[in-house]
C-alpha cells in the first residue's frame, strides 16, 4: 500500500526506503511563449540545461482533436511527439497537433508556433489551457521514469487565432516534480 501511494521506493535484493519528498520546481506556463520549447527556456532560466527530442508524423485528426480544432474527423494533421530533459532526466511529454501546412518539417523551419503562424499571415490571440490530473499510462510512467502512485498533469493546450483554433496539444508533467504556476494581468 505505501509503494501504491508512492511514499517507498523497493529495491530488488535490497529492501523497501521511504522515498524522499521532491523539491517542486515551478514551471510558469506564461512566460517564454514565443520560444520554441517554452520549458526549456523556463528552466534554463532557472539554471537547468534542458535538451528535448521531437518527431513529426501526419495523423489523422480523430474524434477528440478534430472537436478541439474543429475540423473533420478525416483531416490528415501534423502530430509531433517531444520528449523534454532536464539534466539528462525526462521531465514532460507533449503531443501537438498542427494542420499540416504550418507545421515544420526540418530542424531549420522549427522555430515558436507564434513565429511560424505569423509567418503565414496568423496571429495568435489567446492560449487556452486546461489542467487535469489523472494516473499515468504505462508508456508515459515508463517514458518519465515515473515510481508508482505518482500522478501526471495533464495540460490540454489549445493556441487560438481570433475564433479559430489553429493548434492543439497534451501536455503531461510528472506530478512530483513541478508546481505549475500562472500568472494572469488584472
Amino acid at each position: 500500500m505505501l509503494a501504491g501511494e508512492g511514499l517507498i521506493i523497493g529495491r530488488v535484493g535490497s529492501g523497501h526506503y521511504v522515498r524522499e519528498r521532491p523539491v517542486l520546481t515551478p514551471l510558469h506556463r506564461w512566460r517564454y511563449l514565443d520560444h520554441p520549447a517554452p520549458i526549456a527556456a523556463d528552466l534554463q532560466s532557472q539554471g537547468r540545461r534542458v535538451t528535448w527530442d521531437w518527431h513529426s508524423e501526419p495523423a489523422e485528426a480523430g474524434p477528440e482533436i478534430a472537436r478541439r480544432l474543429r475540423v473533420k474527423e478525416t483531416t490528415t494533421l501534423t502530430k509531433t511527439h517531444y520528449v523534454f530533459r532536464g539534466d539528462g532526466r525526462p521531465l514532460q511529454l507533449a503531443t501537438s497537433y498542427e494542420p499540416m501546412d504550418f507545421a515544420p518539417h526540418t530542424e531549420e523551419e522549427r522555430r515558436s508556433l507564434v513565429a511560424r503562424l505569423y509567418a503565414h499571415g496568423i496571429k495568435i490571440t489567446e492560449v487556452v489551457e486546461s489542467v487535469s490530473t489523472r494516473v499515468p499510462r504505462p508508456a508515459e510512467s515508463d517514458a518519465l521514469d515515473l515510481s508508482a502512485g505518482v500522478n501526471v498533469l495533464h495540460v490540454e493546450r489549445t493556441h487560438w487565432a481570433g475564433d479559430r483554433p489553429v493548434e492543439t496539444s497534451d501536455i503531461v508533467i510528472p506530478g512530483d516534480r513541478f508546481r505549475v504556476t500562472y500568472s494572469m494581468p488584472a
